[in-house]
């Protein structure tokens, strides 16, 4: 027939929009070596019948009267859609059947049973359903909801994988449809697994598979966004609202792109409310992107976003299938709305890039040119839903989250980056400050040390002068005194000065580091005392234990515990008349004891306090001026001095 055309090379024809497709069409260039050249339909007949409500397909064309007026038409072939559609019956829409025959030309060389023949549908866009017959049987019909049925999937049909199976008599296509939307159907190529199946693989994954994933990662990095606005939110810290309009975008593209990748099952959600979500998430996706724009520039349009906030509800409300019995449907008024999106978006992507550009933010102007860039995708995509270009091209406003999450993903790194230099800063700072002051802490130290030194050194020439002035200078003047008057003979002359001697060695012993260790004092002592105690004939038991360190024991303190037991040792030596002295200490209960006992005639130690001692008032002075006490005790077997001093410093 003179008005068929069969072709057995690929064609180029048709609208080159599609970046994606295009690697499928240069590979379209070199077909497989040694490999039989495939069927390319790029004509067919065409038949339509008009009805009310839609039917299920027959099994086998028998059934079936087509008897009519067919015309011949080019492939791809386009059915424009009604501008203003009228409201139809919910239950009975105005519908159209439209049949595609195919001939195909007789089977030349032998069956191959082990590599059947496979149609190949690269485009088919309807709302409706379609179904293929070959040799008059039913091989595939459109398995998704009716109206949104998977139209975005290029069709890989097994026509007959039996033993021995040839090309099949005749190709028909049923497409049933709405009548105000329109209808498409692209060329048809016909073939074996290896001459066409490379052509559908590549379109799948470009117009599918690819996109579907980029949507899917775009969801999840956007509830990522969420679970971090949550955590800044749950942490009392104001949460940065750019994670949540993230979130927002990102399921608002997920919902407006589903209708691409379903339709092959159906879906749990009726045709009406899915393409009211597919519509109405479109508005929302550009509503949430004007908002991210803010967000980014922060230069307010509060006129822009009561316009976008009112006809994003506007178009929301009247899409809802709630009211489907008094104005038409999602469907029906998809080429309207789209043109009103167009209008809003083109306003929103300007006047980001009007905004960016005067707020000096590269974020907002990248994003404010991506939006540019998806209107004119959009323009695009309206033509080809409206049957206006080539049906042969594909959608291109799916790639349009593809950019916006590559967008937010570089927006993210470089916030990322940008934080983590700000931090690396910010610690150099805090570092360069803290070794300024560790240096003015240091110098601060070194003076204070310095003061410290001077006035240690000013308070240890003070009490060496204070205590030689009232020990070893009141003995020397007073022996004095008496030796110019005559009245001290040599040996009481050299009491005196062995008095004074030893006055003058316990000041220097008290300047000894002796490092808190009180049993390193008494054994200072007790060489000191020594000699004295064997030239006056008394026996000295040392019976010393081991004692905790005293902290507090500095040479001050040290001084008062010396001239408490030298007064100790010379009281014995005077008046007890012994032939022994004993030493001990222990610990108990956070004090130390150290008492000095003697076997001599003892003394009545309140009579020796009524008379005003002295020597007893002086050793109790020392010994409430380091935080401890003396303990007298006396009879007639002898006395004993207990010194009491705390573990602890004293108060």
């Amino acid at each position: 027939m003179h008005d068929v055309w069969v072709s057995r090379k690929p064609r180029h024809g048709g609208l080159a929009c599609s970046v994606a497709l295009a690697l499928a069409v240069l590979m379209a260039c070199w077909p497989a070596r040694g490999s039989a050249e495939p069927l390319h339909f790029l004509a067919a007949q065409v038949l339509s019948i008009e009805g009310n409500g839609f039917s299920a397909p027959p099994y086998l064309l028998e059934a079936v009267n087509l008897q009519g007026a067919w015309r011949p038409v080019s492939l791809p072939h386009a059915v424009p859609s009604e501008l203003l559609p009228g409201v139809d019956d919910p239950l009975r829409p105005r519908t159209v059947v439209t049949w595609y025959r195919l001939q195909v030309p007789r089977q030349q060389g032998a069956a191959d049973a082990l590599n059947p023949y496979y149609l190949y549908i690269p485009r088919w866009k309807t709302d409706g359903q379609l179904a293929v017959y070959a040799s008059g049987r039913l091989v595939y019909r459109s398995s998704g909801n009716l109206l949104w049925n998977g139209s975005n999937h290029p069709l890989w049909i097994a026509l007959d994988k039996t033993q021995n199976a040839g090309l099949p008599d005749s190709l028909l296509l049923r497409i049933e449809r709405l009548r105000a939307t329109g209808a498409a159907v692209s060329s048809v190529w016909l073939g074996r697994q290896d001459e066409i199946g490379w052509r559908y693989r590549m379109r799948d994954m470009l117009q599918v598979q690819l996109p579907l994933m980029v949507s899917a990662a775009f969801l999840a990095v956007g509830l990522f966004a969420l679970f971090v606005w949550i955590r800044q939110k749950l942490a009392s810290r104001q949460p940065d609202s750019l994670y949540l309009l993230f979130f927002a975008m990102s399921l608002a593209s997920f919902f407006r792109s589903l209708h691409f990748y379903v339709g092959q099952f159906k879906l749990p959600l009726p045709d009406k409310w899915f393409g009211w979500l597919t519509i109405s998430s479109l508005f929302w996706l550009i509503a949430t992107s004007h908002f991210l724009l803010l967000r980014l520039h922060r230069r307010p349009s509060p006129w822009l976003s009561r316009a976008v906030i009112g006809i994003t509800a506007l178009v929301s409300l009247v899409t809802l299938p709630l009211l489907s019995a008094v104005l038409p449907g999602a469907s029906e008024l998809a080429r309207v709305i789209y043109l009103v999106l167009l209008g809003m978006g083109f306003c929103i992507a300007i006047s980001g890039l009007r905004n960016a550009r005067q707020a000096g933010s590269g974020e907002a102007l990248l994003l404010a040119s991506w939006g540019v860039v998806g209107m004119l995708l959009g323009v695009h995509d309206w033509l080809l839903q409206n049957n206006l270009v080539s049906v042969e091209g594909s959608y291109l406003s799916v790639y349009v989250g593809t950019g916006l999450f590559l967008i937010f993903m570089y927006i993210m790194l470089r916030r990322y980056l940008g934080a983590l230099e700000s931090e690396r800063l910010a610690n150099a700072s805090l570092a360069q400050r803290l070794r300024a002051r560790e240096a003015e802490l240091n110098a601060s130290h070194a003076r204070l040390r310095e003061i410290e030194h001077r006035q240690t050194l000013s308070q240890e020439r003070q009490r060496l002068m204070q205590d030689m002035h009232d020990g070893l200078g009141s003995s020397l003047v007073s022996a004095l005194r008496v030796v110019e008057d005559g009245q001290l003979h040599e040996a009481q002359v050299a009491e005196v000065l062995r008095s004074c001697i030893d006055d003058l060695k316990l000041a220097i012993d008290s300047m000894e580091p002796v490092e808190a260790d009180l049993l390193l004092l008494l054994a200072t002592l007790r060489f000191r005392l020594g000699n004295r105690l064997k030239s006056s004939s008394i026996r000295l038991v040392w019976n010393i234990s081991d004692v905790p360190a005293l902290p507090w024991l500095d040479p001050r303190n040290a001084l008062h515990i010396l001239r408490i037991l030298q007064e100790a040792f010379a009281n014995i030596l005077k008046h007890a008349q012994a032939s022994e002295i004993g030493v001990s200490t222990r610990a108990s209960k956070g004090w130390i004891e150290v008492a000095v006992a003697d076997n001599g005639q003892g003394f009545s130690v309140d009579d020796a306090m009524k008379g005003g001692g002295k020597g007893l008032m002086n050793q109790r002075r020392r010994a409430q001026a380091i935080g401890g006490e003396v303990l007298l005790a006396s009879s007639f077997t002898g006395s004993v001095l207990t010194l009491r001093l705390p573990e602890k410093q004293p108060a």
